[in-house]
């Protein structure tokens, strides 16, 4: 029994308190990463507008743990998980030389990003799928690895030598942006839209389309086909 204490009471004062510093840490790059999205909204808006009035560029927070960029049609939507994660066996940071010095380095908070249609949240689509372009894992020191869409799984794919500055936030906003920007919403194939019931047709009045995703003009939930 008092060698359980003495274990729970090393584990709290480690493995707990890595926790709370890599929550702590990852609120801090999340706040970030609202003030660069919010000061690049700004800066895009004076640049585009004037040229053409009707691309909208606009920042805005829904609580918290969550931010909206939208951009023309897109919308980037950041996420951040409350929670603390560790990683599977076998998975490459475990071989990281960064984390093999202190196995607590891989404990990490996680930021989402994903892309949806602006019109998907304009109309409140419920119906509608974002696709995840990127998961920042960010640890107790600021360190960082991406997983997610090319380019940016290979930019950041070593927690060792990435770290938080204002070079990379910046870095990860325009790379995600780019990314939507050249991932095209594409009309489905006529065969996959020759019936819709009554409750399609209502639904398509009631908010202003089909229930739609990005891939194929239409809903689908395989990732597979995204492009990289």
């Amino acid at each position: 029994m008092e060698n359980k204490l003495e274990k729970i009471k090393e584990l709290l004062l480690q493995k707990s308190a890595t926790k709370q510093l890599a929550y702590r840490s990852t609120l801090e790059v999340f706040n970030m990463l609202k003030v660069a999205a919010k000061e690049l909204a700004e800066q895009l808006s004076l640049e585009i507008n004037p040229k053409e009035s009707k691309v909208e560029i606009k920042y805005f927070e829904k609580g918290d743990y969550e931010m909206h960029l939208k951009f023309s049609g897109d919308t980037l939507v950041f996420m951040m998980h409350t929670n603390i994660f560790d990683f599977p066996p076998g998975h490459f940071i475990k071989n990281n030389a960064y984390i093999k010095a202190d196995p607590l380095r891989e404990f990490c908070g996680m930021i989402q990003i994903y892309n949806f249609l602006a019109d998907s949240i304009k109309f409140n689509r419920e119906g509608d799928l974002g696709y995840l372009v990127a998961r920042i894992y960010i640890n107790k020191e600021q360190h960082l690895f991406i997983e997610g869409k090319r380019p940016l799984s290979f930019m950041f794919d070593d927690i060792g030598t990435c770290c938080i500055n204002t070079t990379n936030i910046n870095t990860i906003l325009t790379e995600a942006m780019y990314y939507c920007l050249t991932f095209d919403l594409t009309a489905p194939p006529m065969e996959a839209m020759s019936y819709i019931s009554l409750e399609q047709k209502n639904l398509m009045s009631y908010s202003s389309g089909m229930p739609t995703s990005k891939l194929l003009g239409f809903r689908s939930q395989s990732a597979q086909d995204m492009p990289d």
